[in-house]
């Protein structure tokens, strides 16, 4: 059985579509992240699945339980990390794991000391969450949406705003959560986080774009990247970006994302004359490419 299962699923705000017709299958133990653009549906489509919202149209069960009419009953199966974390901050790290597990008749002392070890929380346990740095404040986040045993956790975009040595021993935990045999449905801004979950749905403008392993994602996106050095940079740029809307900048060398085997060195220079073209040279396409190329391509 899947863990996450939807069809044709909406809900709307007004006139407002913020999610539209999407279709998903999550499966049980996975690492499933959800990528896209700001204001994509991100947020709403994983408060549907959490049993915060009720959908304008479509169908979906969440552990096997309806997300229309069974919303309490997958409240208590599932556990939910906001963005803002959802920590009481003049409650100590204890004061608040142990809140959340009786807030769901929980009382199993041994559990949540478990939650504690595997999240490296003992000896942080008495500060009250208000002082504590960034990365500690989220992982003692994680172990409060853990503290009811979910067998579903979904988090939405839990390592913003921490930093990367700390990111990437999130991402190390949210990897042993899911071994433990806990479902993780996560969001991201972060291509680098997005390529260590499992599979990825990519959704734009409420939309399902594509669906699949990062790396399946990538070929799927078909395309080459043309990097063009050239001075002045700036002006190249706002040339090249005038023919291909989807190019971007980085550092001072312009990236176009372009169609395997299309030949486009010659359009390159023609629009760049009276510029010094140093080299037009060619790579494989990253996450970031890939995602821009598959974007660039539904709303086509």
């Amino acid at each position: 059985m899947s863990a996450v299962s939807t069809t044709s699923l909406c809900k709307s705000f007004g006139k407002l579509e913020a999610v539209r017709d999407v279709t998903l299958e999550v499966g049980d133990g996975e690492v499933f992240g959800l990528i896209g653009p700001n204001g994509a549906g991100k947020t709403t489509l994983i408060r549907l699945l959490c049993g915060l919202y009720t959908p304008s149209a479509g169908q979906g069960s969440v552990l096997g339980l309806d997300i229309a009419r069974e919303q309490a009953r997958i409240r208590e199966r599932v556990g939910y990390m906001s963005q803002s974390n959802g920590l009481y901050a003049d409650l100590s790290v204890d004061e608040n794991i142990r809140l959340y597990a009786e807030l769901y008749g929980v009382r199993d002392p041994a559990w949540t000391a478990q939650v504690r070890r595997w999240l490296s929380l003992q000896d942080v346990g008495r500060r009250v969450v208000a002082t504590l740095p960034t990365g500690v404040r989220q992982r003692a986040a994680l172990a409060a949406a853990l503290a009811h045993r979910p067998r579903l956790m979904v988090l939405d975009e839990p390592t913003s705003g921490v930093d990367l040595v700390a990111r990437e021993a999130m991402w190390d935990l949210l990897g042993e959560i899911a071994r433990g045999g806990v479902t993780v449905l996560v969001t991201t801004h972060v291509m680098a986080e997005a390529r260590r979950c499992d599979r990825l749905a990519l959704i734009a403008e409420g939309r399902l774009v594509a669906t699949g392993a990062p790396e399946e994602l990538i070929r799927r996106s078909d395309v080459v990247i043309a990097v063009v050095d050239a001075s002045p940079w700036s002006e190249a740029f706002a040339r090249v970006q005038s023919l291909w809307p989807t190019a971007t900048l980085f550092g001072t060398r312009t990236h176009i994302p372009v169609a395997r085997g299309e030949e486009v060195e010659p359009r390159v220079r023609r629009v760049l004359s009276g510029l010094e073209v140093r080299s037009v040279t060619w790579r494989e396409p990253s996450m970031e490419d890939a995602f821009i190329a598959l974007v660039a391509a539904a709303r086509q």
